[in-house]
């Protein structure tokens, strides 16, 4: 008869083993990695800013991985549909999606149930600011030709955005408080989308990013009034920043990679000496300046602090507008 202590180191054995055995498979795992097509959500319509960049990053991302990634664009509630296929998803570095500021104010809205925290991290790639674009209009040639005209009127300005519950949305409503000006979100399932409408006079502007309106502008559809970065973006360097116009207000988009949480950090390293062999690549900077963003990629430890940092603020305006 086996005494309790025998039973114990039994036990032991089998938990050692099994831990092992765990550990062995998810080496063998990493070391594979990857051996099928990667899956790559953009929780957006196809030719919006998120999109333009996925596809910018596809083919070096593929060459440095050796593997196909498959973009799957998958629209609806301002990228809660998506981001949600993705939180569903198994991590095992098959399936990833390209995080932004609407990971952190969908959660503040409640309109999800994940939260930032259901997300491994891989890396931060761009950043850029918001700009709001409006349509072709005399009277409003700037900033300040724009206040007055709907001050003197009291008409709302009627702004698109990339879906309810987007950053877009979220920091339209924003500028309007700084601003002190009535502003009337209409979302729509994409920025593109938003565009035409703004280009047609179906709604009076854009808050976006420059990657979406730039075509818009530089055709002469929009004019470009006010972004919100620290400096000008370099994609509209004639468009003052918030700050240049006399507001206190400064907040950029960022776009990035990102799993399922429980990602093996093995398959998460290989992922992120991908990222760094992609953002090198002169057709990959080429397209991120005609984007206007800039290429700021962040990692490990620092990323998860940038996260942190970042979404605190949009989430407690996010929970602000809900109430």
């Amino acid at each position: 008869m086996s005494t309790d202590g025998e039973i114990d180191n039994m036990k032991i054995l089998l938990s050692a083993f099994g831990a092992a055995t765990i550990l062995a498979s998810s080496m063998a795992m990493a070391a594979d990695y990857p051996s099928k097509n990667i899956e790559f959500i953009v929780p957006w319509s196809a030719g919006g800013g998120a999109d333009n960049v996925v596809r910018a990053l596809q083919p070096s991302l593929e060459k440095a991985l050796g593997a196909t990634i498959v973009v799957r664009n998958l629209s609806g509630g301002g990228g809660a549909v998506g981001f949600s296929r993705a939180v569903a998803s198994k991590p095992d570095g098959y399936t990833v999606t390209i995080p932004t500021n609407a990971t952190f104010t969908l959660e503040g809205l409640g309109n999800v149930a994940f939260t930032k925290d259901d997300f491994d991290y891989i890396a931060r790639v761009l950043v850029e600011p918001y700009v709001m674009a409006v349509r072709k209009n005399d009277a409003w040639q700037d900033l300040d030709s724009l206040s007055s005209d709907l001050k003197a009127s009291g008409k709302p300005l009627r702004i698109g955005a990339s879906g309810v519950g987007s950053s877009t949305h979220i920091v339209s409503l924003m500028l309007g408080e700084a601003l002190g000006l009535n502003i009337e979100v209409i979302p729509f399932d994409s920025g593109s989308a938003a565009v035409s409408a703004a280009m047609g006079g179906h709604i009076d502007g854009v808050v976006l990013n420059p990657s979406e309106v730039i075509s818009a502008v530089n055709g002469d559809r929009l004019t470009a009034i006010v972004t919100t970065g620290e400096e000008r973006s370099g994609a509209l360097p004639d468009t003052p920043t918030m700050e240049e116009s006399g507001y206190d207000f400064e907040l950029s988009q960022w776009r990035g990679i990102a799993a399922p949480k429980g990602l093996d950090p093995a398959i998460e390293a290989k992922w992120v000496e991908a990222v760094k062999q992609a953002v090198e690549d002169p057709q990959f900077q080429k397209a991120a300046r005609s984007m206007g963003s800039d290429i700021s990629p962040l990692y490990g430890e620092e990323l998860d602090q940038f996260v942190e940092k970042t979404s605190k603020p949009l989430i407690e305006e996010a929970k602000a507008i809900r109430q």
